[in-house]
């Protein structure tokens, strides 16, 4: 761009709405074209780094028999999770402090050269670090994707967008298995991997090629103190609830204990350092003194301890218990998960649409509220419950129809706390204060996973018969073990109504704190439309392609 072709230079407070500005559009050059090709770079990189988890979830079993360790790939999961968790946060402040497109691309390289290490590996080990540099790269595609959303589109747009890209884990949670299973079967595990580059390529060039730097007034310092003790306390934490739930330490044990000692111990001085030391904090955590941001991020907490697990919970209870006779576990799993991702995807859709039109409290205590009618429903089924009943076209029983609008009512509820957050603060803040919520969302699946999988495992030890040796060897005798697995089925499914059973609880606090939410989405062109950019690029951050 010419620097006589440049908008004029505005100071700082021109960038509040005027009335008339609220009528007019954010930028006339924000077309169609800008939109779709914007949009979908950040659908790429959202939907790779979605599917990445589930694919290789497919793939591990192949992947730990060629390396010869059947017993030990957790840690290829959890590599991946817990740099994800930490890279959140980090990748949106840096979108806050530098540009946001060359911020996104950074973690967009990571992850692809994360790939093609991963596709390399000649070890566990080896696939395990990769893993994790995989993990922090992804870190920053949702919170800094939505931050450049949210500075490059008016508010009805964003929310229309913000609406669809909250629906890829949905898309991802069912094609993942899908696609992990063809490749593994059409070729080697390590295309698993291989295949993230040519998707990360395309979404990379769609973002150069279509966006401006999107770069802020003023270069600020990087926390890297907070940074090290976010490692710290999150590592610590999840390394705890980890072991609970994969390796089976006890909650007393002092290993356990130990590890949650030292993660309060770091969180306590992260929170010191982060309000009254840091100059430049990496979690900006005077933003949660505001009403809407607090209350947007103790509910999406909330809200991530009860979906993240659900989908792992109905695998398991489905695929232990309740697949039909002479039917693919695998098959009816992948079909009953149907039930819950696309009502999510179609009510994280019209949450975006609604949004405009009603308020925050309203959405969010509706959802939850749906959300909870089809938990109520699913803490009730029984190892005889069908996976699926229906009259006609229409799902009238079994265990998906609890799932419908369990699903939907969670996918309304998606799209408003980023919305609400993005709306409250400043334009300065809008990537810190979305990878805030993004990472308390993660958080929670982790701590819900973690938490509720140790309560299912306690209820199952509590509940299940006595083993029987016999119905363990070669030849058992039908008459002696049939009724021993029905009742070990039954025990499990057991297990899982006390695990709803908590959920439910779980979304009704959540609920109660919805009723703290106010206001509601800004009409018209809305705070975010434009923001500062640094004096080389005429002092004012316009929405606008790339030159």
């Amino acid at each position: 761009m010419a620097l006589s072709d440049r908008p004029p230079s505005v100071d700082l407070p021109a960038l509040a709405p005027s009335p008339s500005d609220a009528a007019a559009p954010a930028s006339p050059r924000v077309g169609f074209r800008f939109e779709v090709f914007v949009v979908l770079g950040i659908l790429l990189a959202l939907l790779m780094g979605a599917l990445d988890q589930f694919v290789v979830l497919t793939a591990l079993p192949k992947i730990l028999e060629e390396f010869g360790q059947p017993n030990s790939g957790t840690f290829v999961v959890t590599a991946f999770i817990i740099t994800s968790t930490l890279g959140i946060p980090i990748f949106g402040k840096l979108s806050d402090l530098w540009s946001r497109r060359n911020v996104f691309l950074g973690g967009l390289a990571i992850f692809v050269v994360g790939s093609m290490l991963a596709g390399l590996s000649q070890s566990l080990p080896e696939l395990i670090a990769f893993r994790a540099v995989q993990g922090f790269g992804s870190g920053g595609f949702f919170p800094v994707g939505i931050a450049i959303v949210a500075v490059s589109f008016p508010p009805k747009t964003r929310a229309r967008i913000t609406g669809a890209l909250s629906g890829v884990f949905g898309i991802a949670t069912v094609a993942g298995p899908l696609f992990g299973a063809w490749i593994v079967g059409a070729t080697t595990w390590r295309w698993v991997f291989y295949v993230n580059l040519p998707i990360g390529i395309v979404g990379a060039a769609l973002i150069v090629a279509t966006l401006g730097p999107l770069r802020p007034s003023v270069v600020r310092r990087f926390d890297l103190v907070g940074a090290g003790l976010l490692a710290g306390w999150v590592g610590a934490l999840e390394f705890a609830l980890i072991q609970v739930t994969d390796s089976g330490w006890a909650w007393t044990d002092p290993r356990v204990l130990g590890l949650l000692g030292t993660s309060a111990s770091i969180a306590a001085v992260f929170v010191y350092w982060e309000v009254y030391r840091a100059q430049e904090p990496l979690v900006p955590l005077r933003l949660l003194r505001d009403r809407v941001v607090g209350v947007s991020g103790a509910t999406t907490f909330l809200v991530g301890c009860v979906f993240f697990p659900l989908a792992t919970f109905i695998s398991l209870v489905v695929g232990f218990a309740l697949t039909p006779p002479g039917a693919s576990a695998a098959d009816t799993v992948r079909d009953v998960l149907y039930a819950l991702v696309i009502p999510l995807v179609f009510g994280a859709a019209i949450g975006g649409q609604l949004l405009p039109a009603i308020s925050y409290r309203t959405q969010v205590v509706l959802g939850l509220g749906i959300a909870a009618v089809g938990l109520f429903g699913l803490r009730t089924i029984s190892a005889t419950t069908p996976t699926w009943v229906f009259y006609g076209p229409l799902p009238v029983g079994g265990v998906i129809l609890p799932l419908l609008p369990l699903g939907f009512g969670v996918g309304l509820t998606f799209p408003v706390f980023l919305l609400a957050v993005q709306n409250e603060v400043a334009a300065k803040d809008v990537g810190e204060a979305s990878g805030l919520v993004q990472f308390l969302q993660s958080l929670g699946g982790s701590v819900g996973l973690s938490v509720l999988a140790s309560y299912a495992a306690a209820r199952f030890s509590v509940l299940s018969p006595a083993p029987v040796a016999a119905c363990y060897a070669p030849n058992p005798s039908p008459a002696v073990c049939a009724p021993y697995f029905a009742a070990l089925a039954e025990a499990q499914v057991s297990a899982y109504d006390s695990v709803f059973t908590s959920m439910l609880v779980i979304v009704g606090v959540a609920v109660l704190i919805a009723f703290l939410f106010r206001g509601r989405l800004i009409r018209g062109a809305g705070p975010h439309a434009a923001e500062p950019l640094d004096a080389t690029d005429g002092g004012v951050e316009r929405v606008r392609p790339a030159p």
